[in-house]
């Protein structure tokens, strides 16, 4: 008898076991995935930004940039492209390329810190020159702006930023890293953030907590998800009039805190999960909803039908027909993760989609 391990990554894959092959051992790991296709740093250099940050002794553009720069540092390297602009004379420090973080850690040098004193701050020119720069960009894209959230003259930034997410919809994310020391500035970049739905604002002394610089960057640039590894032993054995055995593994579907909902990041996964199942009509389905333990216990259950019953739902609208399905919550009972940590609890907010004959 000859014996061949054979270790695959799955994410939603279809594990054919030939003969009497069987799934030896099975673990999991967490990926990034990009959230974006491409993304900018957007740096305000006017003079308002010449001007001492706090406490920091620094002039904010300094405080700016030191913050964009250890931001630069944990961006992952996943493939989307990026580049880096300055307003309010708009300046291409870095073209639009496939993001590396030296690459860009040399582009964020080059631009200026010793800034004029005499000369207007129309921030709004600056986010059309931005909107014309960016125009035919495509997929999904963020821009980090960096300012102290002043403007003096031209037309009202959050005009022509609303007009923008008007324009790109859900495929354009405006993210604000704040040095403004005003109450005035920081309502401004407190609105710009808002006007796209995916917006984030942070202050610039913050992203010094590495936990704060770490919950940026993912919420900007990525997500983490979970794949499945399989270790399938294949047995070949004389040949013998045997059946084939099929196996169907599916990656979880994770939910944010208390959703139940389906994201866009999860509809390529349950697209091809959908086309495997049509392909097996003979195989019925088990959709299993889980919680975290936060919360009560009678309020986990309810969640985990939910998230059960919206993927379940989803399937049913795409093809599988909703006899094949059923739903099953389990409430907090069956964790795979420890509940004690932030990651754990996140992997154990999922769906697990199961089949048999």
């Amino acid at each position: 008898m000859l014996k061949k391990k054979v270790s695959l990554i799955m994410t939603v894959a279809l594990a054919v076991l030939l003969v009497f092959g069987s799934i030896a051992g099975a673990e999991s790991r967490i990926v990034l995935k990009p959230k974006v296709d491409a993304f900018a740093y957007f740096v305000d250099t006017s003079p308002s930004m010449a001007q001492a940050y706090g406490s920091t002794g620094n002039p904010k553009i300094v405080a700016g940039l030191n913050a964009l720069k250890r931001l630069n540092n944990v961006v992952p390297e996943l493939g989307y492209d990026s580049a880096l602009y300055a307003m309010p004379d708009f300046e291409t420090y870095g073209p639009k390329s496939v993001f590396s973080r030296a690459a860009m850690a040399s582009n964020l040098g080059a631009v200026p810190s010793d800034l004029p004193f005499f000369q207007s701050t129309p921030m709004g020119e600056g986010f059309s020159d931005l909107d014309n720069a960016i125009k035919n960009w495509q997929g999904k894209f963020a821009v980090i702006f960096v300012s102290d959230g002043l403007t003096n003259s031209g037309r009202n930034p959050s005009l022509v930023v609303s007009d923008m997410a008007k324009k790109y919809g859900d495929r354009f994310c405006l993210h604000v890293i704040s040095v403004a020391d005003t109450a005035r500035g920081k309502a401004n970049l407190k609105r710009l953030a808002s006007l796209t739905p995916c917006g984030v604002y942070v202050d610039a002394t913050d992203l010094a907590d590495k936990a704060v610089l770490d919950k940026f960057a993912q919420d900007v640039f990525y997500t983490q998800e979970e794949e499945l590894i399989v270790e399938i032993v294949e047995e070949v054995v004389v040949p013998q009039a045997v059946p084939v055995q099929e196996k169907i593994v599916f990656r979880n579907f994770n939910f944010g805190f208390d959703k139940y909902q389906i994201t866009d990041e999860m509809v390529p996964a349950l697209t091809e999960a959908a086309a495997m199942l049509d392909e097996f009509p003979n195989l019925k389905v088990l959709v299993g909803g889980h919680t975290d333990s936060s919360g009560s216990e009678a309020y986990n259950q309810g969640l985990s039908e939910r998230r059960a019953k919206s993927v379940a739902d989803w399937l049913a609208g795409n093809g599988v027909a909703s006899e094949r399905i059923q739903v099953k919550g389990y409430g907090e009972m069956s964790p795979k993760y420890d509940n004690k940590t932030k990651e754990g609890r996140k992997l154990n907010r999922r769906v697990e989609i199961d089949v048999e004959d």
